[in-house]
């Protein structure tokens, strides 16, 4: 049985397009990892500053494992961008 990790993230005005674009690059370095079947990035259709990402692993050992693979200074320069602060919550079918 996988898991499935639901992120919720919310920009800043003026922040989307920016925070949309490294969120993109996350999400293909994950989509490498060990573990991961499948990792997607999507706006929300009534507000365009807010993201989810979806992922589904084989564990959550496998997610927790892959959370080493965007350097910390990366993360860093990206928390500017958030208006408050990012959110994610595992599931399992």
């Amino acid at each position: 049985m996988s898991i499935i990790r639901l992120n919720h993230f919310e920009a800043k005005e003026n922040c989307g397009d920016e925070l949309f674009s490294f969120m993109q690059h996350v999400v293909d370095v994950v989509q490498k990892a060990d573990g991961c079947i499948n990792c997607r990035l999507l706006k929300r259709a009534e507000n365009i500053l807010q993201l989810v990402v979806i992922e589904e692993w084989l564990s959550i050992a496998h997610h927790q494992a892959a959370a080493s693979m965007i350097p910390p200074e990366e993360i860093a320069k990206a928390m500017v961008l958030f208006a408050k602060p990012p959110f994610g919550i595992y599931y399992q079918s």
